[in-house]
């Protein structure tokens, strides 16, 4: 008999102690005596002497009844471990199937029709293998895709299996087989006669089929010099190779078709030059053996930027770069590969014929300067071309404040207002004083020197200061609790910050800007730095980074930064499909795994429920090895080639669970019965 439950047995015996001591504790709180009065107390005297509750007989009858009931407890506890008693005609094997679900199982070539696909020929062939399997075998089902996850535990129940195998979908990422195998090693530890069968297309990158082991446990000696590289490559390998030592593997292959066309690489970028303008990179690769032909169309949101017909010839792959497109309202980009009429116009795999981008929706930027005449500030900005500058003195933004209505930046130039403008216009300081500064300052510093600065902020890219002359500058406190950070340091003296606040941000340099009348000394103006400076910020306001990728690849988890997000450990994803999930937050960088292809939404929010921060994602198959659909017939393992799995031997078991269940009522009519007859009270 085997005991091969859900259950593992330490948590079995834990629940098992539970359940008696409550059990312990009912039967002493049901045989408790009840106290009657009762007059002439006298004449019951001699039958309270007789002490029958202490008569041998009664002490019986009450273990009896105790035992009775820790028998049935004990029934019901065996039966949930499943056990299992069969005469075997040959030793039973434990079989973890693993279920190729990775993209290219999408491909509609699973009959010669070309109507089913190999998901569904897949499935067809793991319940075939289910059904042939013995009454002692046990198997599991595995789903690999971008991941490895258990579909189920070691079971013989072939409905249930089956069951299983109906409801697995397949994802838009490439396979994983190195981890899938690891997990399935994993769970056939230690159990009899192993067994793994690999229902898949075969479509694997050649580095994965390298890393199995199948002989881990016996190392090449190095006693010999000459052998001494020999073993060096082999303990190199088997540090990330997959011990399969002892363990059958074998391979059931599906598919039909090898010729596909599709997107492997689809990429944008802004020009540093000019915001508003874009380039778009397209690659496209014929995977199939004979010449193929497709219309390559370019989207911008629903409008067609560019369509034309392109020609592949076998094997043959192909660039295509969009200059200088111009921005809109709308930030999704799309290619698609269309199918056209004739021979080579179309394939059975359309995954990756379509492929998503994302570029930050760009305007220009109203920006407010609130200054005395300040020529270097006002020159500064004219070398960036998506801003609309404004200029107005501080004593015009006193006597109006209002004038920053509508504003998406507002520069102050030694001078700090009593009125802010209204969020979401963001704020840039240049020697902020009293109390409405943005951020508390405790001090002044005299010819202070930018020693270090955060190279991680957006607004220090390919900005150096370290020889930048100053001969004053306010020493800030940011709080970190609030989201303050400081970007420049002179020794230990923050004297350049910036923080998130709501739903804009803020800048503050300790320093003034040189300009006519006033005493204030900085070279920083005369310095290209000054410029990329100013660029920096103000694409930091707008959100707009040109070293944030918006595309990623499925199946590979990448840690995507949040800017502003203070004190959030988790962010909402919603996917193309609509559905959501979490994802952690770790140093203002959220983890993003993409299953699907098409366009994300990675959502931080506070306790209250209101958004923090927010960025759009786009998730592509990008996957040269998955887009090479061309089925294998065979499967070489670690240098291994795997072969069908064998017919499976005729093993008999019994599932005893059914008789405890049964025996255990019959249990419980027999102590009811018994107790209310008073034969065991």
């Amino acid at each position: 008999m085997s005991l091969l439950g859900p259950i593992p047995l330490a948590i079995w015996a834990w629940i098992a102690f539970g359940a008696a001591a409550l059990a312990i504790g009912a039967y002493v709180i049901k045989m408790r005596r009840r106290r009657f009065e009762v007059p002439f107390s006298t004449l019951w005297k001699r039958v309270l002497e007789q002490k029958d509750a202490n008569s041998l007989w009664k002490q019986l009858k009450r273990l009896m009844s105790l035992l009775l009931i820790l028998g049935i407890l004990a029934i019901v506890l065996i039966a949930a471990l499943d056990p299992t008693l069969g005469a075997v005609d040959r030793k039973a094997r434990s079989v973890v199937v693993l279920f190729d679900a990775s993209a290219s199982m999408k491909a509609m070539d699973g009959d010669e029709a070309g109507k089913q696909s190999r998901l569904d020929a897949a499935k067809q062939r793991t319940k075939a293998l289910i059904d042939s399997m013995g009454g002692g075998d046990l198997a599991m089902i595995m789903k690999v895709d971008g991941q490895a996850t258990p579909m189920s535990r070691f079971t013989s129940d072939g409905p249930v299996l089956n069951k299983v195998v109906d409801g697995i979908t397949a994802s838009d990422t490439p396979a994983d087989l190195t981890r899938a195998l690891g997990a399935a090693a994993d769970a056939l530890r230690d159990r009899p006669n192993p067994l793994i069968v690999v229902v898949s297309d075969g479509a694997f990158p050649e580095a994965q089929l390298g890393l199995v082991s199948w002989d881990a446990g016996k190392p090449v000696p190095a006693t010999d010099p000459s052998a001494k590289a020999t073993s060096a490559e082999w303990n190199a390998k088997n540090l990330a190779a997959i011990d399969l030592s002892n363990v059958d593997v074998r391979y059931l292959p599906v598919g039909r078709r090898s010729d596909n066309v599709g997107i492997v690489a689809f990429n944008v970028r802004r020009y540093i030059a000019n915001k508003a303008a874009y380039e778009v990179y397209i690659e496209v690769q014929n995977f199939g053996q004979e010449p193929a032909h497709r219309q390559l169309a370019l989207y911008n949101g629903d409008t067609a930027v560019d369509v034309k017909r392109i020609d592949l010839a076998p094997g043959q792959r192909i660039k295509q770069i969009y200059a200088k497109l111009p921005g809109s309202a709308d930030n999704k980009l799309r290619a698609s590969l269309r199918p056209l009429e004739g021979a080579g116009g179309s394939d059975s795999f359309a995954l990756d014929d379509q492929a998503f981008a994302l570029l930050p929706a760009r305007k220009k930027q109203k920006v407010l300067m609130v200054t005395e005449d300040n020529l270097f500030l006002e020159g500064a900005l004219l070398v960036y071309d998506n801003v609309d500058p404004t200029k107005v003195t501080p004593a015009e933004y006193t006597a109006r404040p209002t004038v920053a209505d509508g504003m998406d930046v507002v520069i102050f130039d030694e001078f700090t207002p009593d009125v802010m403008p209204p969020a979401p216009a963001s704020l840039l300081f240049f020697h902020p004083t009293g109390p409405n500064s943005p951020f508390k300052e405790r001090g002044n510093l005299a010819f202070p020197r930018i020693t270090e600065i955060d190279e991680g902020h957006p607004v220090m890219r390919w900005v150096t200061l370290s020889d930048v002359y100053m001969d004053k500058s306010a020493v800030f406190a940011p709080d970190p609790k609030k989201g303050e950070s400081t970007i420049a340091y002179s020794v230990r003296d923050p004297i350049i910050v910036a923080k998130r606040d709501g739903r804009r941000k803020v800048l503050a340099f300790g320093f003034s800007l040189p300009s006519e009348g006033r005493d204030a000394g900085t070279d920083l103006p005369m310095r290209v730095a000054f410029p990329m400076l100013l660029v920096n910020t103000l694409d930091w306001f707008a959100g707009d980074q040109t070293d944030l990728l918006t595309t990623y690849s499925t199946g590979t988890r990448e840690r995507v930064p949040l800017d502003g997000v203070v004190g959030a450990t988790e962010a909402e994803v919603k996917g193309p499909d609509g559905s959501l999930t979490k994802t952690p937050i770790i140093d203002g960088l959220a983890t993003f795994y993409g299953a699907r292809v098409g366009y994300y939404d990675v959502t931080a929010k506070d306790a209250k429920g209101n958004p923090m921060a927010q960025i759009e994602l786009a998730a592509n198959l990008a996957s040269p090895a998955e887009s090479d659909i061309a089925p294998s017939t065979e499967l070489t393992l670690g240098g291994q080639q795997l072969e069908p799995p064998e017919a499976f031997a005729i093993t008999r078991s019994k599932k005893l669970w059914i008789y405890l269940v049964l025996l255990a009522m019959a249990l419980i009519v027999m102590e009811w019965v018994t107790y209310h007859r008073r034969i065991t009270v």
